[in-house]
């Protein structure tokens, strides 16, 4: 009766938390580390460990961390004659002090896997024992209906025997914004709030992400159809279908003249291009507004600065070089130079800074060196944040100081040295590079790849760059379509657009796997992309939202407002006024967008233009000294009261009335026209005044309108 009673019992209990077959210190203690958070870069897993213990970041090395565990500390981690009173079980379940707290039961899965492995006297795998080559979640997209909605992640890993294994209650979950799921340990989703976000799955360095949509309710009949112009509006507008979100309608004319002639050449159209195009009845109008001013200098200009800030042109040279880089990139743009040949012959340049301007690719720090050299190539060329990995594992992706240094390594023989009337890029004899903890003599590797060979008087810069620049490559093409796509945009596809990694995947991945594609396959031409995007009806969508897209600010359902650029600030109200900007150096004339960096400029610094002396992207937030500048500073109040400025000259013509002079100011500076109120408004301190008084009232009016919202943003 007895052990009726207790079989009944284990049949009733079901299956029993703990592991079934011998436990593996790699395949399960270590995730079980990972897990439970003892391996994270903010406790035992940072670059210090914590309390005198110290293991590698999310189970990267786990040779290191069997020594800490079992060797450290004369071995007092690990009890294997008492194994229920180690450390490594009394601490984590807090039967002692703890700083990390409770990270799990007595009993659990993760307790009794740990008491199993140290009653079995704690052993390291065999020599040979299968390691973890890549993890995987299922799904790997997922889109819940209704807050309190419920789903669950799957986590598989494959081993290098071939195997695999549901690993789902190994892995550590974690989601980058709390507020729209939480995830429990074993990979329970529950929807918060609509939204989305992704749901990080880490073990073994290894690392996937999950992406995650929450909606009120899934699309239904009443779902509008949107017209659709190129695979652009297909990717996009299909996404915001299944998040049931209406994009916004089609922008006017008069916002679309505007918006392009700012994000393509950096001006303004000037009244009578604004009025030919609101005359036209060309149904192909903006299609051929398009083609037009990608034709026209000005396009190259704009991209000549976009890529003098990427690649830091003028920091460490003199006026004279940085204006010959920037006058090299702007040739290239205007040529429409295959990205991927513009891309090599600035990694294998060599020779004087103004005889061969692309040598000044290399000149970013005072002292060239390899490791500052292969920061700035993986973040510009692939988008990818290798510095985290210079002095430790990568916090957030699977980046070793294996990879940092073997990319490193591809840079030793680069070195400057002063020519007679210039510095000069030159290779050194060949070069040793020691990885700085094991001081192991390191070979040229690619990352996520194998290492690379080269003679003696070869320059392996070559074989990096035709690895970098290969259709094959999963950065180079990526990382430079979601920077364009930034610029006409406002939103990178991946964001920050300089951080690629698994852990911080793409807000629409199809879009910019198609937007690459493209872009190689039409030979990497800038142009071509560019032209890509502007016709898309995504990009002349409306910046007014509506009721079902006005929280969103990823999906790129309504045009983005944002501050214009520093350079196209001050050009365009340089050009309203009639009055260019005098810039040390240059001829009058001269615009701020063919400027290179160093040319001291009080407004474009306070605006945002870069100095160049690290590799990041240009802050557009409001400040306050962009705010008193715009009120009170010389640059507009100067060139409103300038003598042969535009006011000056409008006043000065027995032609225009003032009804006239309103519309012409409110065309070219809005690009439309004033509305009743507004000319009411505007001509009501005027009437009726003396000489004098009228010219005050339209310097007001000139003043209130370069200092509007309508001028100082995009929309």
């Amino acid at each position: 009766m007895n052990l009726l009673v207790v079989l009944m019992a284990a049949l009733l209990a079901g299956p029993q938390d703990g592991p079934k077959a011998k436990v593996s210190f790699v395949k399960d203690v270590v995730p079980i580390l990972t897990k439970s958070g003892c391996a994270n870069s903010n406790c035992h897993g940072s670059i210090r460990g914590q309390g005198g213990f110290k293991l590698s970041l999310f189970g990267y090395e786990p040779e290191l961390d069997y020594e800490a565990i079992t060797k450290s500390d004369n071995g007092r981690r690990i009890d294997r004659t008492n194994p229920q009173k180690s450390l490594i079980l009394m601490k984590p379940t807090y039967q002692t002090q703890h700083g990390g707290g409770e990270r799990f039961k007595i009993g659990t899965f993760e307790y009794n896997a740990l008491l199993d492995w140290v009653r079995s006297g704690a052993p390291f795998d065999t020599a040979g024992s299968p390691r973890i080559r890549s993890l995987s979640v299922t799904p790997e997209q997922v889109t819940m209906t209704g807050v309190g909605s419920i789903r669950k992640l799957s986590a598989i890993a494959t081993y290098s025997d071939g195997s695999k294994e549901d690993v789902s209650r190994k892995v550590q979950y974690s989601t980058q914004d709390e507020t729209v799921v939480e995830v429990g340990p074993q990979g329970d989703i529950k929807a918060l709030r609509p939204g989305e976000t992704a749901i990080m799955v880490r073990t073994l360095g290894k690392a996937v992400a999950a992406r995650i949509a929450v909606v009120e309710r899934p699309a239904g009949s009443d779902y509008p159809s949107v017209p659709r112009n190129n695979y652009v509006d297909e990717h996009v507008f299909t996404k915001l279908r299944r998040l049931n979100i209406v994009p916004s309608d089609l922008t006017s004319d008069q916002e679309f003249l505007r918006r392009t002639y700012l994000d393509v050449i950096g001006l303004l159209p000037t009244a009578e291009e604004s009025l030919d195009f609101f005359s036209s009845t060309d149904p192909n109008r903006r299609a051929k507004l398009i083609d037009q001013l990608l034709e026209r200098p000005e396009y190259a200009e704009v991209w000549a600065t976009r890529l003098s800030d990427l690649f830091r042109v003028g920091q460490l040279v003199s006026p004279k070089a940085a204006r010959e880089t920037y006058n090299w990139i702007r040739q290239s743009v205007r040529d429409d130079k295959p990205y991927n040949r513009f891309a090599t012959e600035l990694l294998t340049s060599s020779g004087g800074m103004v005889s061969n301007p692309t040598a000044e690719f290399y000149m970013i720090t005072s002292k060239l060196e390899p490791a500052p050299i292969a920061t700035n190539v993986s973040q510009t060329m692939l988008g990818v944040r290798l510095e985290c990995s210079r002095c430790h594992n990568h916090p957030f992706e699977k980046w070793t100081q294996d990879d940092f240094w073997g990319f490193a390594a591809f840079f030793t023989r680069v070195k400057e040295k002063l020519g007679a009337t210039q510095v000069v890029v030159s290779l050194k004899d060949n070069v040793e590079l020691q990885h700085p903890v094991t001081k192991k003599v390191l070979q040229p590797k690619v990352l996520d790849g194998d290492v690379v060979t080269a003679g003696p008087d070869d320059d392996v810069r070559e074989k990096l760059a035709a690895w970098i620049t290969a259709e094959r490559n999963p950065w180079f093409a990526r990382n430079l379509v979601n920077r364009v796509w930034k610029h006409y945009m406002g939103r990178g596809i991946v964001e920050p657009v300089d951080d690629f990694r698994v852990t911080n995947p793409p807000s629409n991945p199809e879009l910019l796997d198609a937007l690459a594609a493209d872009f190689v396959k039409h030979n990497y031409s800038l142009k071509h992309l560019s032209r890509k995007i502007l016709n898309s009806r995504t990009y002349q969508l409306s910046s007014v939202p509506n009721d079902s897209n006005r929280q969103d600010n990823r999906n790129y359902s309504t045009y983005v407002v944002r501050r214009l650029m520093a350079e196209t600030l001050l050009d365009a109200i340089s050009q309203v006024a009639g009055v260019p900007e005098m810039y040390p150096g240059y001829k009058p004339g001269t615009r701020a967008m063919t400027v290179p960096s160093g040319a001291p400029n009080y407004f474009l610094a306070t605006f945002g233009r870069l100095p160049r002396d690290t590799i990041c992207e240009r802050d557009d937030q409001p400040a306050m000294p962009q705010a008193m500048h715009l009120i009170a500073g010389e640059t507009i109040q100067s060139k409103i009261t300038a003598k042969n400025g535009t006011l000056e000259r409008l006043l000065g013509d027995p032609y225009m009335t003032d009804e006239a002079i309103v519309r012409r100011l409110f065309m070219s500076a809005l690009v439309r026209t004033p509305t009743e109120k507004e000319m009411a408004l505007a001509l009501e301190p005027i009437k009726g005044k003396g000489a004098e008084a009228r010219k005050q009232g339209f310097e007001d009016l000139l003043w209130t309108l370069l200092n509007s919202k309508d001028f100082m943003f995009n929309h």
